[in-house]
Order: C-alpha cells, then structure tokens, then sequence
C-alpha cells in the first residue's frame, strides 16, 4: 500500500493536468459537452482502478502474513541452531582445556597406573582369601582336638556333678538339723523361761520364809542359832519349788535363805517401768503446765543387750478426737545399758488441758 500511494497521486496530478489541457481545447473548439463525457470516463476507470489497488492491498497482506507464518519456524530452528551452537562452543571450550591440562599420554598413564593398582588389589585380596582358608582349617582342627580334649574331662565332669549334688543334699541335711535345733534351742529357751519364772516364784518364797523367820525371832519363839522352820512354811517353800525339796535347818540354813534373797534382780515391771520397744523402758512421766505450753517429764531405762552412743525417742500428743496435734524429737547421748536417764520436754502451743493422751517410742538408733 505505501508503493501504490506515490503512483495514485502522480495519476491524479496527470488528470488534473489533462483536465487543464483539454478544457483550454475545449474552449478553443467549444466542446464542454466532450469533456464532461471524458472526465465522467476518466472517473469510472479511476474508480476501477482504485477498487484493484484495495484487492492487491488485501492480497498483499495476506501473502505477509502467510510469509510471516512460514518464518515462526525458521525463527525457531534459528533459536535451536544457536542453542547447539552455544553447547557446540562449550564442549569445544571444555576440550580446549582439557587439552591443556592433560594429554592423551598423562591420561594412558593415569590409565596404566590404576590399572596397576588394581591389579595390586586383587593380589591382596586373593591373599586374603587363602588367609581366610586356612583360618577355616585351622579353626575346625582345633575344634577336633577340643572335642578330643573334653572326652577324658567327661567322667570327671561326671564326678564334679555327683560331688555337687551329694554337696547340696548334705546341705539340705545340715540345713534341716540347723532347723531342728533352732526349734529345740527356742523349746530350751521357753523351758529356761519357765524355770526362771519357777525360780523367782522360789526366790519369792524365800523372801516370805524369811520375814516370817525374822518375825518369829523377834516374836521369841525361836533362839537364836537353832531356828527351826514351823511346818506350814516349809510345806509352802516344797510347793514353790516343785520338785526340789528345801527343809528349814537352824542358822546356816537362814543364811543361804537371805544369799538367796540377795542374789535377786528386780525386773523391770518391779521397778515401776512400762516396756517401750527395742529394749527400752519408761516410768514417772508426768504434764506439767509451763506458761502457755506444756512440760512432759519422765525417766527412760535401757535394758537392751547393748550401749547407745545416741537414742532418739519420739513424743506425739494427741487430742481427745484421737487426732496427732503435736509430735517432737528428743535425743539421749552415751546411754550405757542398764542406765536410767531422765528427759524434759516442752511441748509449745498446748496446755495440759488441750492434752488426751500423749505417746512415747524410739524412733532410731546410732
């Protein structure tokens, strides 16, 4: 279309100038008639005319657009050209420096020596295995000779195990007669308990034979040096000991009576002391008031088998509800057995009226 545009108006340039040149013929000859018929011609083929430079401006455009569609591809192959052309430089660029860096010789060498290598490791590694082989061999060789070894150990093993279990049936046996004198040192135990009850009810008689010879001396019916026992006592002194028979003699008599007497060791209980525990008795606690507290006194004996370097004892104090209201601690250093130490106590916050029942026990031992 901008090639067709020059030529339309040098055309129309040219008409108008063979517009001008023809009107000056007209007017010379005198035909206006003639000219309009010409000019309306000259109209319709410029008309026509026109019509096809539109039809070739239209089939222009079309044969370019179908020229640019047949390029897209070759645009295309031009990009995937340059693109292999791009990897054809890289790879060229890459060989270049490998060139530099090594050549076909370096790399035979390279080639040669690991193949060396190579050959060195499978050397080893065939050792290895006939290493492994023979280990093999000589692991069931000794296997044999331990299996050869452990047959004449049989029979001993044999006699270890019957020595074994004759042991732990002699055991069982030792075990079972260690039982039965338990059980009969603990039946010995209760006899000598028995007999020792038997003996303070005859020390007790003793005792009573005693007054009532005292009492009888200084009532006058006997002299002194040939006191004779009335009968109703001796009678009592047989009963008392059972099967031993004890008769009334004059002064030597008396005097094993009162040896007998005096040999005599007070119990506890005859001391006025309730048992705790673990071996520990109490006596005379008494509450006193102190201010707006209480003061808990009393006297603790120890008749364990052994010394205390330190007894702790535990004081709880408890309401009328039988609900614990206070609970405290108090230590008796160096308590020697058979000694009697006394203990004072404030128990902060309560009077003995607030006080039902108190609560006196060892807690633990050094």
């Amino acid at each position: 279309m901008k090639g067709m545009l020059p030529v339309f108006i040098i055309s129309v340039f040219l008409f108008f100038v063979l517009l001008g040149v023809k009107n000056v013929d007209a007017e010379e000859k005198g035909g206006s008639q003639d000219v309009l018929k010409e000019l309306d011609d000259f109209q319709r083929s410029l008309s026509n005319w026109m019509k096809n430079l539109d039809t070739m401006g239209s089939q222009f455009t079309i044969l370019q657009k179908n020229v640019s569609e047949s390029l897209a591809p070759l645009k295309e192959f031009d990009k995937v050209v340059k693109g292999i052309e791009e990897k054809l430089n890289s790879s060229l660029s890459k060989m270049e420096s490998l060139e530099k860096t090594a050549s076909i010789a370096e790399v035979k060498g390279m080639l040669d020596s690991f193949g060396k290598t190579f050959d060195v490791l499978k050397k080893l590694l065939s050792d290895t295995a006939k290493r492994v082989e023979d280990q093999e061999i000589k692991t069931s060789v000794l296997e044999k000779r331990y299996q050869e070894a452990q047959r004449p150990l049989e029979p001993i093993k044999k006699a270890i195990e019957d020595l074994n279990r004759l042991v732990t049936d002699k055991l069982g046996e030792q075990e079972k007669k260690i039982t039965s004198l338990e059980d009969s040192i603990k039946t010995r135990v209760a006899s000598l308990d028995s007999t020792m009850k038997t003996f303070e009810g005859q020390t007790k008689a003793f005792s009573d034979l005693e007054m009532r010879m005292k009492k009888i001396e200084k009532a006058g019916g006997v002299s002194p040096g040939t006191a004779t026992a009335e009968a109703p006592p001796v009678a009592q002194v047989q009963a008392a000991m059972g099967t031993e028979t004890v008769k009334a003699a004059e002064g030597t008599e008396t005097a094993s009576v009162a040896e007998v007497a005096k040999e005599h060791i007070p119990t506890p209980e005859e001391e006025g002391f309730k048992e705790m525990e673990d071996g520990f008795y109490i006596r005379n606690v008494n509450l006193f008031p102190f201010g707006s507290s209480s003061q808990i006194k009393g006297e603790i004996k120890n008749f364990s088998d052994r010394d205390r370097s330190i007894a702790t004892f535990t004081i709880k104090i408890y309401n009328a509800a039988d609900m614990v209201l206070f609970t405290q601690d108090f230590s008796i250093k160096t308590f020697k057995k058979g000694d009697i130490r006394a203990f004072s106590e404030i128990i902060s916050g309560y009077t003995p009226l607030d006080i039902a029942k108190y609560e006196i026990m060892p807690k633990r031992r050094y």
